[in-house]
């Protein structure tokens, strides 16, 4: 089952030169109203089967959030576990997006046997950590990962990840720390990223979508708990009265790309090599699996219960309240809400593209998927005739 549904994106030029965005959705953000009612252990289990995208994140921000209600805590090594499987799932994802949307946008063919060894490292990598148990569950057993294994697949998917994307290694492209340096990097590979990066170069389209927009900050949990006791937070969340961004760039940080923002502030450019960053870290980051600080896991306030982590698209949030051990009521905020807000960081980049460009349907389209690849969107253009 999908439960993704659609963006309707308006672009049109009415009067003058800036554009003018209306944004409609068919998400069905309360469909997580599917588990009240049942119980927590029906619920772990059936709502990642609910989510087509990201359903590593869906049930570990859900699991947190049960814990957080029923103040219970995962055994010692289980919460690692946890957060190595959401950086495998967000290295998948980043992986998937650049080898599918890259390609397609520089119009060469997706190459297919690459994208089925993600799927198949995926797995292994998986299988390693947890032999095939889940770690998403109230009561779970401790792991014993076959480090081995692991260790093994990693240095496969370190190898895939030079050979279809950055023809270095990740610890070498990570000390790329000028645009100097990037763009040699650029002009000496061939991979579908420095074709799209070269593209973007070429055309000289490194600030598009420059746009000024909070990030999402580190939420304060009674604030956060507060607004979600309104059901209809989850439809168009503010922070301190305004929209905000959660997405690779906002979390991401490298000394290349405090460069680039000091050039293109949050363009187009920086946005691709943000997520490029951000995958090459998550890959180094796999051998030292404790290295990293994981986001805050959650909060509990009565009887209800929070859990966020950290998706490839942004931050998910889980909020879950009990009543007699069963779920009373169930929300789930996703990053797509805060990017796709009527007036959050989509609607200002795509308001930024100039009225007369003739590459306005293109410049639209890398914007969106720079910002969010995973979600459907229609995009509809009403550009003014040029001026004789």
């Amino acid at each position: 089952m999908n439960l993704e549904g659609r963006i309707s994106i308006d672009l049109s030029y009415p009067s003058h030169d800036t554009g003018v965005v209306t944004l409609s959705s068919s998400r069905p953000v309360h469909a997580s109203t599917l588990f009240e009612g049942k119980t927590i252990e029906e619920t772990l289990q059936t709502l990642p089967l609910l989510f087509s995208i990201c359903s590593t994140a869906q049930a570990c921000a859900a699991v947190r959030a049960c814990e957080q209600a029923t103040k219970s805590q995962p055994p010692t090594g289980v919460e690692p576990i946890r957060q190595q499987l959401l950086s495998i799932e967000m290295i998948r994802e980043h992986l998937w997006r650049i080898l599918l949307g890259w390609s397609e946008r520089v119009g060469t063919p997706p190459p297919e046997s690459a994208l089925a060894e993600v799927m198949r490292l995926q797995q292994e990598l998986r299988q390693s950590l947890t032999a095939g148990d889940s770690p998403f569950r109230i009561v779970v057993s401790p792991f014993e990962p076959d480090m081995a294994s692991f260790q093994q697949a990693v240095q496969q998917l370190k190898a895939l990840l030079k050979q279809t994307v950055l023809g270095v290694d990740c610890s070498t492209w990570l000390q790329i720390e000028s645009i100097d340096q990037l763009h040699q990097w650029i002009s000496r590979q061939q991979g579908v990223a420095t074709q799209l990066l070269h593209k973007i170069w070429q055309q000289q389209w490194h600030g598009l979508g420059r746009c000024l927009i909070p990030p999402l900050p580190t939420l304060e949990w009674d604030r956060l708990n507060q607004a979600l006791s309104h059901s209809n937070y989850v439809e168009q969340p503010e922070w301190a009265g305004e929209p905000a961004e959660t997405t690779p760039l906002t979390r991401t940080d490298s000394p290349l790309l405090h460069q680039l923002q000091l050039e293109y502030g949050n363009g187009l450019l920086v946005r691709l090599i943000a997520r490029l960053t951000e995958l090459a870290q998550l890959v180094e980051s796999l051998d030292q699996p404790h290295s990293s600080t994981p986001s805050p896991v959650g909060f509990a306030s009565g009887e209800s219960g929070i859990g966020c982590c950290e998706a490839a698209r942004g931050l998910l949030v889980h909020r879950v309240t009990l009543e007699n051990e069963q779920i009373r009521q169930y929300q789930i905020l996703a990053p797509t809400e805060w990017n796709f807000h009527p007036d959050g960081v989509v609607v200002r980049a795509l308001q930024q593209l100039p009225a007369e460009s003739p590459h306005l349907q293109q410049q639209a389209s890398l914007i969106i998927h720079a910002i969010d690849p995973c979600v459907g969107y229609d995009l509809t253009i009403n550009q003014r005739p040029p001026a004789h």
